[in-house]
């Protein structure tokens, strides 16, 4: 059979076909919280996408047009596709803003193929956690909880699972985005209130999901405005650890609010009130940008060129500090899980952030060793001492134990394993972190007395600000 040239099949296989397709179509319910709230999504439902197209993120299955999950069409052939028509489709161009164009175009080249429906919106009903067996069961039945018991009831529910069951283990974050949709509809829509019953659980997942959600019923003229009030409650602000968090989650929301846009997500960031509230933002953005929450695909990241997008001309001198923080979680992927030669890359990191690279290795030397002691400071021995690299490591896997539990003991242990030239920096590590969760010096004592005594308490009460 003769095959058809590239172009010509492309667009036979994306054009709509006019029948059915383009009416106007939506649902509602007094109770829920709005799907994933992208623009493009909203664009996609309203311009009746979905009356032809079958594509799971959306929750669309319709079958006069192309199987968009099967077909995966980039962000410029769906744009121009939908401007223009053509093959049975009809131009969308008159029906649709420039703007809307390409809100669409990002949402399906983003989330098409991903095979995460049902994962980006929230509704209650009657699932109970102890009926389920699958991660999407779990999400909606820890939502569900939330929402009838409060966040806390649930968080406290997921801890326990967690240290029992797999599935609920190996997807805890994601599972308690969810609880924060069910918290924020427990609260009635109050952040400030839903974060306060929070807690910091499965790499604090629930801050995250309530800065998500809330943004999801934005519309496009409010998101700015909306980002930059959110966190400003008294609730909030009275904690260092829950005002970072708030910010950092609103990082994640704006990623997914946007379509995994990350220049537009970084430049809400950057209108954010003051230049510490846009840091703490923008390494929500870089976290979602690495490791979607939904399992989408970020065009915003190198298979060869893996510091990209940390060594990019548009990432801004303000963005980079997060972005090398979090950027090894990338290059392990591509390394096949080789330490040295993350190591070798980090090395190459622009002038002045290669330490920030080997603190991002030791987040991730925490997270693969499961906070052991042993393992990590293995793990950071293959860093070596050239550029600090051993040094920064365990700095960055004393404070990632410490952000997961401050009730951990494994961090205690760590620290009075590694060598001894690196014991101080190691226990003013700890410290960095303890002191966040106490606005006064009492507190920030108390919390490194727990752990240290003698000059490890000298230096755990430093890095506290105490």
């Amino acid at each position: 059979m003769r095959r058809l040239a590239l172009p010509a099949l492309l667009l036979a296989v994306f054009a709509f076909t006019a029948a059915g397709c383009g009416g106007k179509g939506s649902s509602s319910s007094n109770d829920h919280v709005a799907s994933s709230g992208t623009p493009g999504e909203k664009v996609f439902s309203t311009a009746g996408c979905a009356n032809c197209h079958t594509m799971e993120a959306a929750g669309a299955k319709g079958t006069v047009g192309p199987n968009l999950d099967e077909l995966r069409p980039n962000e410029q052939t769906v744009k121009r596709q939908v401007t223009n028509g053509g093959n049975g489709m009809p131009s969308f161009k008159s029906k649709l803003s420039p703007t809307e164009i390409q809100q669409v175009a990002a949402f399906v080249s983003t989330a098409a193929g991903t095979g995460r429906a049902g994962k980006i919106s929230f509704e209650p009903n009657d699932q109970k956690v102890e009926d389920c067996t699958d991660t999407a069961c779990y999400e909606q039945a820890f939502g569900n909880l939330a929402y009838n018991d409060g966040p806390k009831k649930a968080l406290e529910e997921l801890d326990k699972l967690s240290s029992t069951n797999g599935t609920v283990a190996a997807d805890c974050h994601p599972i308690a985005h969810k609880i924060g949709a069910g918290g924020l509809l427990y609260f009635k829509g109050d952040v400030g209130k839903a974060f306060a019953d929070g807690s910091a659980t499965c790499g604090s997942g629930y801050y995250h999901g309530l800065l998500q959600w809330k943004l999801a019923g934005a519309r496009a003229n409010q998101v700015a405005s909306l980002a930059s009030t959110v966190c400003k409650d008294p609730n909030i602000e009275a904690n260092a650890f829950i005002y970072y968090q708030c910010n950092h989650g609103l990082g994640h929301g704006l990623m997914l609010y946007t379509g995994l846009d990350l220049p537009q997500a970084l430049d809400y960031c950057h209108q954010l009130q003051t230049q510490q509230d846009s840091i703490m933002c923008s390494g929500g953005v870089f976290m979602e940008n690495q490791s979607s929450s939904f399992g989408l695909h970020s065009k915003w990241l190198s298979t060869k060129n893996l510091l990209f997008p940390c060594n990019s001309k548009f990432v801004k001198r303000q963005d980079k500090l997060y972005c090398y923080l979090l950027i090894t979680s990338h290059i392990l992927q591509y390394v096949h899980g080789s330490w040295k030669k993350t190591s070798d890359w980090c090395r190459k990191s622009d002038p002045g952030w290669v330490q920030y690279c080997f603190q991002s290795m030791g987040r991730d030397v925490s997270g693969t060793a499961v906070h052991n002691p042993q393992q990590m400071k293995q793990y950071c021995a293959e860093a070596g001492e050239k550029a600090s690299g051993e040094k920064e490591c365990i700095y960055g896997a004393i404070r990632d134990v410490m952000n997961n539990n401050t009730q951990d003991p494994s961090g205690k242990a760590f620290c009075e394993i590694v060598d001894a030239k690196f014991r101080n920096y190691c226990f003013w590590g700890m410290g960095t972190i303890l002191g966040t969760q106490h606005a006064d010096g009492a507190g920030k004592r108390t919390a490194c007395e727990q752990w240290a005594k003698g000059e490890d308490l000298t230096q755990c009460l430093s890095g506290a600000g105490a």
